[in-house]
């Protein structure tokens, strides 16, 4: 999945510029710190698949890193690299560029007031889940925690609290028998570039009609406890992969 040339390449769409977030989480919020506690999560042959496939994206990081300085350069699209997105000579820079609306990639850090009234139109994040029933992190592991026989992808306007803003375009879809935590998370990620096409096109010819949303009506999820990560896979049959 690549959101970013996606966007790049639509020619009624100017990117007045790219930031990326150098921040991670912490490590405590981490699931599982030891090998030992990897494999009581997420199974032997789940844990040991998940290794090479970490190494295989440490291998590609250069070269996905060095495509898509090329993809930039290709558009003339200036970037820059932060570690935080309220830093006051963040928010200066955005002002200067005047843009219609500020477009968040699963950035794990809160926008406060001052960058949320910076865009034109305003801020959007996009959200592997449906809303509000599932805001928060980690929604592909609470849905098949949960039982859910739902799930979807949601675009949406920002304002102070995580996920609650109004919703711009969702697509909802059912949760198929034997869905795995991977390939629930592959499906919303295919989802993702058609719906966020749609939704750029509904703002930019000024059509977008928000639906409200009560955060009441769901539940806010974070990283799952240890507890509830052993829970998934030995007593809920849960599956990684």
């Amino acid at each position: 999945m690549d959101l970013l040339p996606t966007i790049l390449a639509k020619m009624d769409l100017w990117v007045a510029g790219v930031a990326f977030l150098t921040w991670r989480p912490a490590r405590s919020r981490q699931l599982g710190h030891t090998a030992l506690d990897r494999i009581r999560i997420y199974g032997i042959r789940a844990w040991a698949i998940r290794q090479v496939l970490g190494l295989w994206g440490r291998v590609r990081l250069p070269i996905r890193a060095y495509r898509l300085r090329a993809t930039l350069k290709a558009h003339a699209t200036p970037w820059l690299t932060i570690d935080d997105v309220n830093d006051p000579k963040f928010l200066d820079h955005l002002r200067r560029l005047g843009p219609d609306f500020v477009l968040c990639m699963f950035a794990l850090q809160r926008f406060g007031p001052e960058l949320l009234s910076i865009p034109r139109i305003g801020c959007i994040n996009l959200h592997l889940a449906r809303l509000p029933e599932c805001r928060g992190l980690h929604s592909s592991f609470w849905n098949l925690y949960n039982g859910e026989r739902e799930s979807g992808v949601s675009i949406h306007f920002m304002n102070g609290r995580w996920d609650a803003g109004p919703i711009i375009a969702e697509r909802r879809f059912p949760i198929s028998p034997g869905e795995t935590v991977h390939s629930l998370d592959r499906k919303k990620l295919e989802i993702l570039p058609s719906l966020l096409l749609e939704a750029l096109d509904a703002l930019i010819e000024d059509r977008v009609i928000p639906r409200e949303h009560d955060p009441q009506r769901g539940a806010y999820y974070s990283v799952p406890s240890h507890e509830a990560l052993v829970c998934f896979r030995k007593e809920r049959g849960g599956k990684w992969l």
